[in-house]
């Protein structure tokens, strides 16, 4: 049974109000839950109270199948955010663009092995003192800036399903405010539950600055593409191409002469069943590129 929807700020989380909260009671049953609701077609995200740090890092190390089905363990608070299971339209659209633009491409083009400078950390988790908290994909370079911490990715993904859109936002707010613009990028990937599509948003920290705070940086989107089809209609691309500016990325300038450019992800789609593919490139140096990957199909 589910407990108290009122423990804590829904919002706070971004998720919805009507999430069910339930006392966490071991793996068996965090797991017969998530799969339960799974199965119901409820909320995307599921709230577990009374789940202390120790426990937390016992039953959700990175060993375990469960390390998958959480979004945030919050430690002052012994709450945990479970989530519904990857599906097969969100785990494609994330792994399709990591697999074509960021890992093959850097490899395939570029003659200074740009793929051998930078670092692929997963879902690996981040911990500061308020929450624990895994990406769904992120990256940062091999070689650091002097001063920077290791603690926090550059570029991070994260990918939901649209009815989860709050926690998206709030999610990639986080990891720029949080991470006090070490994290330079972050790419949501939101797949419509109700009909064929796909928001891609591209959040950056962008200069706000006030007369009480002339340095201030506040997260904004700074880029949104919309792949999208309605019944018999031709698939309508919007906003493309998506670019990931290399700076952002690798924490250091492009050196163009070597072929280092901002890594551009054409959408493109095969089929009337909305799959989109994707062709990538750096700008200026590397215009061609035909890797695809199957996307979204519902």
């Amino acid at each position: 049974m589910a407990v108290n929807k009122g423990s804590i700020s829904r919002r706070a989380l971004g998720v919805s109000r009507a999430t069910s909260e339930y006392a966490y009671q071991g793996v068996q049953h965090f797991r017969d839950i998530i799969y339960k609701d799974e199965a119901e077609s409820k909320h995307p995200y599921v709230i577990f109270s009374n789940i202390d740090e120790q426990t937390f890092m016992r039953d959700f190390d990175e060993s375990g199948e469960q390390c998958h089905l959480y979004s945030d363990y919050f430690p002052q608070l012994q709450i945990l955010v479970g989530k519904m299971p990857a599906t097969r339209a969100t785990a494609q659209a994330f792994m399709g663009i990591h697999n074509t633009s960021i890992v093959r491409r850097l490899a395939f083009r570029n003659r200074d092995h740009l793929d051998d400078q930078l670092r692929t950390l997963g879902r690996a988790d981040v911990f500061t003192p308020s929450r624990i908290k895994p990406p769904d994909m992120s990256y940062r370079p091999v070689r650091l800036p002097a001063g920077r911490s290791n603690r926090w990715p550059s570029v991070v993904f994260q990918c939901a399903y649209s009815d989860a859109d709050g926690k998206l936002a709030n999610d990639a707010c986080w990891w720029l405010k949080a991470s006090g613009g070490d994290v330079e990028t972050i790419l949501t990937i939101s797949v419509w539950k109700k009909s064929k599509g796909i928001t891609f948003e591209r959040w950056e920290l962008i200069s706000r600055p006030t007369r009480g705070d002339p340095g201030k940086r506040v997260p904004e989107v700074v880029q949104k593409v919309v792949v999208s089809k309605e019944g018999d209609e031709p698939v309508r691309i919007t906003g493309a191409p998506l670019v990931i500016g290399f700076e952002k990325l690798f924490l250091r300038p492009a050196e163009e002469e070597k072929g280092d450019g901002d890594v551009i992800i054409v959408l493109t789609v095969e089929t009337a069943n909305l799959v989109p593919t994707t062709q990538t490139y750096q700008s200026p140096a590397m215009k061609n590129g035909e890797d695809g990957f199957d996307g979204l199909e519902h």
